[in-house]
């Protein structure tokens, strides 16, 4: 028996967002998690432009935990709680950020980055 992913591309997503919503549901998908289970939702910023946002925790997390842990995906990169932002390159392409989510979403660990040198 194979199982049928459901289809979560947008056409109107600019193409950065587009490959990197695409991976990170199938790879969901892998570890039999539903993409949708993250509140994901389609956004626009004066600054970045359309993107995604959704919950780094699955529905069943207190909604505080979801609100709190939310990451944008934008055409230029992802975009952290903290309001910094990991931006896509060639070095550093939708399709390898996404591993990283993807590792921080199955293992329940968020993703914030601080530097106390920075912050």
């Amino acid at each position: 028996m194979t199982k049928v992913l459901r289809k979560v591309s947008n056409p109107k997503l600019p193409p950065n967002v587009a490959v990197f919503q695409d991976h990170l549901a199938l790879g969901l998908d892998c570890f039999e998690l539903d993409w949708f289970d993250f509140a994901p939702m389609t956004c626009t910023h004066k600054e970045h432009g359309d993107g995604i946002a959704f919950s780094q925790y699955d529905k069943y997390h207190d909604d505080h935990c979801k609100e709190n842990f939310n990451l944008i995906v934008s055409n230029d990169g992802l975009h952290m709680p903290n309001k910094k932002i990991m931006p896509f390159s060639n070095e550093q392409p939708p399709t390898k950020m996404v591993l990283l989510v993807l590792s921080a979403l199955i293992m329940q660990e968020p993703l914030l980055f601080e530097c106390p040198k920075c912050d």
